[in-house]
């Protein structure tokens, strides 16, 4: 484990393998949305109307499902990484500076990958 790995451990109450198992539950959510968005916009689970103007309302509707869906999938990449992360134990420490990652800040944002300091210079 690393020394800002153990550090983030540590100084949180939080075991690696509370973290892991959450983030591991959030994905299996995360991909259960996928699946049930992806299915609606391709037809598994409703009929088309056939009148041209409330077809026009499900075009419009499915649009803002392929936006939520967009934001789900990058949420699934997001934790996929955090979870390799935590295999090569590397997870808590910043990828830009090599420092720890603040333990508050990975309980809001499980998939950081930078600290703070890092994270305030990319903006």
């Amino acid at each position: 484990m690393s020394s800002a790995l153990a550090a983030a451990a540590t100084s949180s109450s939080r075991p690696l393998a509370e973290v892991r198992a959450d983030l591991e539950a959030r994905l299996a959510d995360v991909l259960r949305r996928h699946a049930k968005i992806d299915a609606h916009l391709h037809n598994a689970d409703r009929e088309l109307p056939a009148d041209w103007s409330e077809r026009a309302q499900v075009v419009d509707n499915d649009e803002v499902l392929e936006a939520l869906d967009g934001h789900a999938r990058v949420e699934a990449t997001r934790i996929q990484a955090a979870l390799r992360r935590l295999d090569a134990g590397t997870y808590g420490s910043c990828a830009t500076c090599a420092g720890p990652v603040a333990p508050r800040r990975l309980m809001a944002i499980p998939w950081a990958t930078q600290c703070i300091g890092c994270a305030s210079a990319d903006t």
